[in-house]
């Protein structure tokens, strides 16, 4: 077997050796290349737009992709600050003691000195408007007795969640390459705050705060300004760059839209403005389409005897399958089982599949053998998807209809085609 030999070098002059300046030159060229790829990959924009209510998604750009949450970070030790004073392991007049490592939190921050202690709805406020990094590491330390262990039981808590990417380091969202999340994980963690603690999310909406004597206003510049928006919080580090969660209201739907990596706070309030305005238009768009949707006449005999038996059937409690069984609707005959109900029509095909699916479990026993149809309305203005659970008595579909509603679900009766 002949042996493998390099060819002969036939340069006989000797390459000159490089001068250390220009070997410390392309050292530092390829180590700033390489942070600016890193910066580039991990802190690129991303933007994620959810209406809360059908879960339709109304913008997505980069919004799977792993992202620096900043102070973001402190919308979930709010989440588990709230959790704690719906369990009443606290109270909003609970003193929260300020540690050394608390008090040497850089900015932003209110000053707190080791030794001290704030009333824990002053920490609320200090974190909704501040954005207060000594006060969330206090607030991690009072109710998990240290900032690591309050951070695992967020990223437990985001996992509960559904917030699959997302991993947390610490309470105030301080620089941590470990510490990371993505647009859409965000959006779950604001529309999971509005749905489980509704009572306290009025601090978002809080303009300023006064503390001893100091006035701190909040940083989300869209409170007051921009149409329909109610909170929620802002955030900024040098990895991350600008970043901004937003809960905002507009003709009955809410919308939590996440805007991350702006290059200033300037450009991307006005990308969330933009990226608001659009949704708006979509979702007028979309409920245009659904009002031309005619809706069958009720028959007046037939209103009059449903009337007085929903009224004697009437009760405070609100639950669906409760209520349901209190009325003994007839079983469907062949002939007459062909009406339906209508939770929607959408600009997306998921979305009306979503919504179907999500009433189910209120109401099994009724809608187990209905069918589930999705079907397409087109005007001049666009096509939206209906969805309809078809096969069940008329009685059976106004009952349901009075019922979700009750539940602020939107519902119309949907009448057999004259084919059937």
């Amino acid at each position: 077997m002949r042996s493998f030999r390099y060819p002969p070098n036939h340069c006989h002059s000797a390459a000159k050796p490089l001068r250390p300046s220009l070997v410390l030159f392309i050292f530092l060229l390829v180590v700033t290349l390489s942070i600016l790829r890193t910066q580039h990959t991990e802190a690129g924009y991303a933007a994620y737009v959810v209406d809360v209510k059908t879960g339709a998604v109304l913008h997505a750009r980069n919004s799977r992709v792993l992202n620096f949450p900043a102070s973001l970070c402190k919308v979930m030790t709010l989440y588990l600050v709230f959790e704690g004073l719906d369990e009443g392991r606290f109270t909003l007049a609970s003193m929260v003691p300020i540690s050394q490592r608390a008090a040497r939190q850089p900015a932003s921050k209110i000053g707190l000195k080791a030794g001290d202690s704030i009333m824990l709805q002053d920490a609320i406020l200090a974190l909704t408007t501040k954005s207060a990094n000594d006060v969330a590491t206090a607030l991690a330390e009072f109710i998990s007795g240290s900032e690591p262990n309050f951070a695992k039981k967020m990223t437990e808590r985001a996992s509960a969640l559904g917030m699959v990417k997302t991993t947390f380091r610490n309470a105030s969202g301080l620089p941590n390459k470990r510490q990371k999340t993505t647009a859409k994980d965000l959006s779950i963690l604001g529309a999971a705050l509005y749905e489980n603690f509704p009572h306290h999310t009025h601090y978002f909406s809080r303009k300023k705060f006064i503390y001893r004597g100091q006035v701190y206003r909040n940083h989300n510049k869209l409170l007051g300004v921009q149409k329909g928006v109610d909170g929620i919080k802002t955030g900024y580090i040098r990895a991350a760059g600008y970043n901004l969660m937003v809960s905002a209201r507009h003709n009955g739907h809410h919308l939590i839209a996440v805007v991350l990596g702006g290059k200033t706070g300037k450009r991307r309030d006005a990308q969330m403005k933009r990226l608001l305005q659009r949704a708006y238009n979509r979702l007028d768009r979309s409920d245009k389409l659904f009002a031309m949707i005619s809706l069958p006449k009720e028959k007046p005999q037939r209103r009059k005897s449903l009337d007085s038996s929903l009224q004697r059937g009437k009760t405070t409690n609100l639950n669906p399958s409760e209520s349901l069984k209190t009325r003994k609707l007839d079983t469907p005959r062949k002939e007459d089982n062909d009406w339906g109900i209508q939770l929607g029509a959408f600009a997306r095909h998921d979305a009306a599949e979503r919504i179907l699916n999500s009433v189910v479990p209120l109401f099994p026993e009724i809608l187990a053998n209905t069918r589930r149809e999705i079907s397409t309305v087109t005007d001049a203005i666009g096509t939206l998807y209906r969805a309809r659970h078809v096969g069940l008595t008329e009685e059976a579909a106004r009952t349901l209809c009075e019922e979700l509603t009750a539940l602020a679900r939107p519902c119309m009766l949907a009448p057999p085609s004259p084919s059937s």
